[in-house]
């Protein structure tokens, strides 16, 4: 169906990037003693009186003890992206919460733009209040093997919390070694779907992109809508995480499924980084290695018929449409794999261990991963929660912007984190190769042999912190 798009408030552009990898001192496991809490209950009026044992000393990780309730009123300091309309949503939410939970009140805590340096620096000097805003697909297993963030499985039984409300992809997404960090805010299947300027397709006699077609119909589609450098069939990302998306859809992986073993010397993920470098090179349909701005650039002048990009486009490219044109999103395309490529990106805010409130942090989370929330996410930040009840209400399912990911988050798999939780060291290295094949300057071959020594050096990495 074509519409007029609906303008959607613009993200930051960082959201839809890798996140560049920052060193954090380590965090080693200190000897603590273990307390066994032992309920004792007598005859009285008020309450149960709790006997403390203590027991022997241990170098362990963590002490699971009850969480008792907060006697006071308690507050949790939460930091997110310098994102105004984040801000300003996120301050909402925190006043509802505050209005259903009158014991507890949430701070919302604006860093600076530089975010990541900054949090990590306030990480590393005990300043970063209780929660924050991440990605698992930014590296939150680097900084959850270094132990300092809470892990929630004893309060997921603690409550009772389902997690089969999730997309399976997205939960496993959010746990380390088994362990789970986090819960899923908000998401994406990736840079997996096709929007598409009609009026472009029309008038070069090209029929529109259908849920049947293969990367080989997009390639000819692209081929007929491109003018030289005044018109480009296509737009493609020159990113670590967007070129999973042709990777996994000619059936490659960058590495094993356990996360020790590069794969770039694998036929299919070598013919996933053919395929980004033909369009650029050899067809020539889309601009080589391009900037993340340079697609609303060509956009909002009209001059790119396609791109190949994730579910934030709603806002980016939403705002930036000509007047005399409209957007239209398909979901993307089948590879030779008979799948379609992509992989689930989630937004986190995990708890440090170093909170006084973790429970209280617990019930912040879950209000923010509620149905409610996560159908007003779209409007507001532009992703939906990764609840399948979010996707599935009639508000989103029948959205011809949100509807075409649906179906990919069902399937794709999380972003591939390596075993030793190194995630936020690949991208820059692996980007630097990328634009020398982009460019021409190097052989898909050669630049696929030398990101396989790199990828496999940091796999071979003892795990951070240990």
């Amino acid at each position: 169906m074509q519409r007029k798009v609906l303008s959607r408030r613009t993200l930051l552009k960082t959201a839809a990037l890798s996140a560049t990898g920052v060193t954090l001192a380590a965090c080693a496991p200190q000897t603590v003693t273990v307390v066994v809490t032992q309920q004792v209950e007598k005859e009285v009026t008020k309450e149960v009186q709790v006997t403390t044992v203590v027991e022997t000393e241990k170098e362990i990780e963590k002490v699971v003890t009850a969480t008792p309730l907060p006697e006071g009123p308690v507050e949790i300091v939460f930091y997110d992206r310098n994102v105004p309309q984040d801000i300003e949503f996120r301050k909402e939410l925190a006043k509802r919460f505050t209005e259903q939970n009158p014991n507890i009140t949430i701070k919302i805590e604006v860093s600076p733009d530089d975010y990541m340096t900054t949090l990590l620096a306030r990480i590393a000097s005990g300043t970063a209040g209780d929660m924050f805003r991440y990605g698992t697909h930014y590296g939150m297993a680097n900084l959850a093997l270094r132990g300092i963030f809470i892990e929630l499985d004893d309060f997921v039984a603690k409550d009772s919390y389902d997690l089969g409300v999730y997309f399976p992809g997205s939960i496993e997404a959010c746990k380390v070694e088994g362990k789970l960090y986090a819960l899923p805010v908000n998401g994406h299947p990736g840079w997996s779907a096709i929007y598409y300027m009609p009026e472009l397709f029309k008038e070069a006699n090209v029929a529109e992109p259908t849920d049947t077609w293969t990367y080989d119909d997009m390639t000819q589609a692209a081929v007929k809508l491109t003018k030289g450098t005044d018109q480009y069939g296509l737009w493609v990302a020159p990113y670590y995480e967007a070129s999973l998306t042709p990777i996994s859809a000619f059936g490659g992986w960058p590495m094993s499924d356990d996360g020790t073993k590069a794969q770039y010397n694998d036929a299919n993920t070598i013919a996933g980084v053919q395929w980004i470098h033909d369009v650029m090179q050899k067809d020539k349909v889309a601009l080589p290695n391009p900037s993340f701005d340079s697609r609303t650039q060509l956009w909002s002048s009209g001059k790119v018929a396609m791109v190949l990009s994730g579910i934030w486009e709603g806002s980016y490219l939403g705002d930036a449409t000509p007047n005399d044109k409209t957007m239209k999103v398909a979901t993307g395309p089948i590879g030779p794999s008979g799948q379609r490529g992509g992989f689930v990106g989630v937004n986190v805010f995990p708890t440090l261990r170093s909170s006084k409130h973790p429970y209280e942090a617990w019930q912040w989370q879950k209000f923010l991963c509620s149905k409610e929330v996560g159908i007003e996410n779209v409007k507001r930040i532009g992703e939906p929660g990764l609840r399948t009840d979010v996707w599935e209400d009639p508000a989103l399912i029948n959205d011809p912007l949100v509807k075409p990911h649906y179906e990919l988050l069902r399937v794709v798999k999380p972003m591939p984190v390596p075993a030793n939780g190194r995630l936020s060291e690949i991208a820059d290295p692996v980007q630097q190769i990328y634009s020398g094949i982009w460019l021409g300057e190097l052989s898909v071959e050669d630049g696929c042999a030398q990101i396989q020594e790199k990828l496999q050096q940091i796999l071979d990495q003892p795990k951070p912190g240990l």
